[in-house]
């Protein structure tokens, strides 16, 4: 799963609303080796649309690290819900995503999970994600990685750790900018799932903005990479902005470049 050291690339969630291809073009011009792609419709998901970001890959020397689903805000309405059928009926939408990581050769998908105003038990969650884990391994060679997010469970590194009692094998991606939206400290994370931490999703911040590309702002993202890296992380970091975090897209690069400059001194 991991690699022999941290790997870094860019998400091209970056330039939303450009269409996912496009934006998979624009990164393989950049010559960014490493990159998690970001579905934004079903249409993206059928395979000839699949298989042609697959190509641009390949031509590229291009790595996909990850996939994210677009439909992560109705996870909880699937995964985590009482009501009977819902948890198959949305294995096989997702399905459609761990058929698309498995021919980008990515083997994780993000995934926001469930609400934090849900009523379902916890370790009746824990086992719904335990399940689809495991079918996703089996079947398609792709694994969740739980990502904290502000308006979910997750957003509480405390959950997080629950979830690992239950289900050591879950991974997790640390996702910077969320953690401060959650009011929490970044370094928090680290501290509590150590190792499990396999991806992350870096940007930096300043007293105004909490999204900016990676040194333009005023964070000690080398002191929780160094943390990170004593704790086993050998995953990849990928920058992952706003469109309003950035005025040109040049910036963007920039901060990748910035990204590739911190993981060297490492």
């Amino acid at each position: 799963m991991q690699q022999d050291r941290v790997q870094v690339g860019v998400s091209s969630a970056c330039f939303f609303p450009t269409e996912t291809i496009h934006a998979v073009q624009k990164l393989a011009a950049w010559n960014i080796p490493n990159i998690e792609v970001f579905f934004n419709s079903p249409r993206e998901l059928k395979e000839d649309y699949v298989q042609k970001l697959a190509q641009i890959c390949k031509r590229a020397g291009i790595r996909v690290a990850s996939v994210h689903p677009f439909t992560s805000g109705s996870e909880s309405l699937y995964f985590f819900s009482e009501y009977p059928g819902r948890f198959e009926d949305g294995l096989e939408i997702y399905r459609n995503y761990f058929r698309a990581a498995q021919i980008l050769g990515a083997q994780l998908l993000v995934f926001h999970g469930d609400s934090p105003y849900s009523k379902m038990p916890l370790e009746k969650g824990f086992e719904q994600i335990k399940q689809m884990d495991l079918l996703a391994q089996r079947e398609y060679g792709v694994s969740i990685a739980y990502e904290n997010v502000v308006r979910c469970r997750g957003k509480d590194p405390e959950y997080f750790v629950k979830l690992k009692e239950y289900y050591p094998q879950i991974k997790f991606v640390l996702d910077i900018k969320q953690a401060i939206r959650s009011g929490q400290d970044p370094m928090e994370y680290v501290r509590c799932l150590g190792s499990s931490i396999v991806h992350v999703h870096i940007s930096d911040s300043d007293e105004i903005k909490d999204c900016l590309p990676v040194g333009s702002g005023q964070m000690k993202l080398e002191e929780l990479l160094k943390a990170l890296k004593e704790r086993g992380f050998c995953g990849t970091v990928l920058q992952e902005l706003y469109r309003e975090s950035y005025e040109k897209e040049e910036e963007v690069l920039l901060g990748y470049r910035n990204l590739e400059q911190l993981i060297s001194t490492l």
